[in-house]
């Protein structure tokens, strides 16, 4: 018996590592001159054990109250929370294939959004200065919703919002959880390695692209 294809009608994109490189590991590499083991610590120490990471994610703060509770905590002295915020931003480079892809579905009549953890200020940031942002019907991110993936709750934030059908739409992120979260609510899901992937992933569920 031939399987029958299911109707995608949208596509949702994670930011991070799908249209936007994030490497926490090589923002504390350039911010404080560290490398290897020193590096590695240091970064478990600010986005892994603390929790102040996370919780600017959640839009528990603002960026400058994140950068002073940082030193508050003893985590960073103040110079040193104006070089790893100043960093996250210039480490956030494009990953180029992610856009011409998203044009094609575009173009072929699908329907974009973006599901992202991510800080409020990163966001108005990236929403000023890609051209592709437009592209986006709508854009769910942790910071307004309050919670991150894979909490359910952000990905119903998505489906409500937008008015879509978990059955008709396809996400990808680069966490596998975060994929996980996505099937459990209904979504077909995957984990994003690459645009390249990202088609073929797509086009095993039927889309077609121009």
């Amino acid at each position: 018996m031939s399987r029958t294809m299911p109707t995608i009608r949208n596509v949702v994109f994670d930011i991070g590592n799908v249209l936007i490189r994030w490497d926490s590991l090589a923002i504390v590499s350039a911010a404080f001159g560290l490398s290897g083991e020193e590096a590695r610590a240091r970064r478990h120490a600010l986005f892994v054990e603390s929790d102040l990471w996370r919780a600017l994610n959640r839009g528990e703060m603002t960026e400058a109250e994140a950068q002073q509770a940082y030193v508050d905590a003893g985590l960073l002295d103040p110079a040193e929370a104006e070089r790893m915020f100043a960093e996250v931003y210039a480490s956030l480079h494009l990953l180029p294939d992610t856009p011409p892809l998203m044009e094609r579905l575009a173009d072929s009549g699908y329907r974009l959004f973006a599901l992202t953890d991510n800080v409020a200020e990163v966001v108005r940031y990236l929403s000023k200065t890609h051209a592709w942002w437009s592209k986006f019907e709508g854009v769910t991110v942790s910071a307004d919703v309050g919670c991150l993936k894979p909490d359910p709750r952000i990905y119903r934030h998505v489906i409500d919002t937008n008015a879509i059908l978990p059955e008709e739409t396809v996400f990808f992120d680069d966490v596998d959880i975060n994929v996980k979260g996505a099937t459990k609510m209904g979504m077909h899901a995957f984990v994003f390695t690459d645009a390249a992937q990202a088609e073929i992933d797509l086009r095993s569920l039927g889309v077609e692209l121009k």
